[in-house]
């Protein structure tokens, strides 16, 4: 495939919004297949940004702590993330903490149903964001940590489906922090990192309609991964299933897709 890559990720989600052709493809451990196109990946990045700008007050600028396990909805919040101009710093659910100057702290329950132990560690003027697991969750149905936590899967639905914020978010801004990086990757240079990634890669995808980005973590070197793929026209398949040849199914379920590994 030979698609531009879009300057900025509100140009690229835009773009999304006139597919109907398959964008993220999930598969959960407990059998969950999830598809979502274009448009409607497009319409989740921006009900996440009217979230957070709605409800949490975010501006460009401010940084999301998310926990880095992997899932569809960890990265539609990271699009909804970046369409608003704000940072994302990936953080290790179990061990990680987030900065003193994180304004939101957003983290998966665990196929258990328990809260990860990122969101004990929510800093003073940051709010706790509850991320249900179950794909089709409708609302969390523990309880939420603290008196103004926010449930994303029950407040995210009722929002605007299409942002209409700043037009480009800064692109000196910070937009991505990475492990034991000197500093965030800027908004100008989400889309060119995510570029170089899948440079050299694509003519060997051939024809493939979708790419699975393999890693238990989805931690900034996946996200570029992801945000290449998507950004070069294909479907990105996401997991958090055995996906490195202990589970022999997955070779069927690449070819079933029209699949193929990063």
């Amino acid at each position: 495939m030979d698609t531009p890559i879009p300057a900025s990720v509100p140009r690229l989600v835009d773009r999304l919004r006139r597919s109907s052709h398959p964008a993220l493809i999930w598969y959960g451990q407990d059998g969950e297949r999830v598809e979502l196109s274009g448009r409607v990946l497009d319409n989740w990045a921006a009900k996440t940004a009217n979230l957070w700008v709605d409800e949490l007050d975010l501006q460009a600028g401010d940084v999301v702590a998310l926990g880095d396990e992997v899932h569809w909805r960890s990265l539609a919040v990271a699009l909804g993330t970046w369409t608003m101009g704000a940072a994302l710093r990936p953080v290790d659910p179990s061990g990680g903490a987030p900065e003193p100057g994180d304004r939101a702290v957003a983290g998966l329950v665990d196929p258990r149903g328990e809260l990860p132990a990122l969101l004990g560690r929510v800093p003073s003027g940051a709010r706790a964001v509850v991320l249900d697991r179950p794909a089709l969750s409708l609302g969390y149905r523990g309880e939420l940590p603290g008196g103004d936590a926010l449930d994303y899967c029950a407040e995210v639905r009722s929002h605007a489906d299409v942002y209409e914020g700043l037009e480009e978010p800064d692109p000196d801004g910070p937009a991505l922090w990475a492990a034991g990086a000197d500093g965030p990757l800027s908004h100008g240079a989400l889309l060119p990192g995510a570029a170089a990634r899948v440079s050299g890669r694509e003519q060997a995808w051939g024809g493939a309609a979708a790419v699975h980005v393999p890693g238990r973590r989805m931690d900034a070197e996946h996200l570029l991964r992801a945000l290449g793929v998507l950004a070069g026209g294909r479907a990105v398949v996401v997991t958090d299933r055995p996906a490195d040849g202990t589970d022999p199914s997955w070779t069927s379920v690449l070819a079933a897709e029209n699949a193929v590994a990063f």
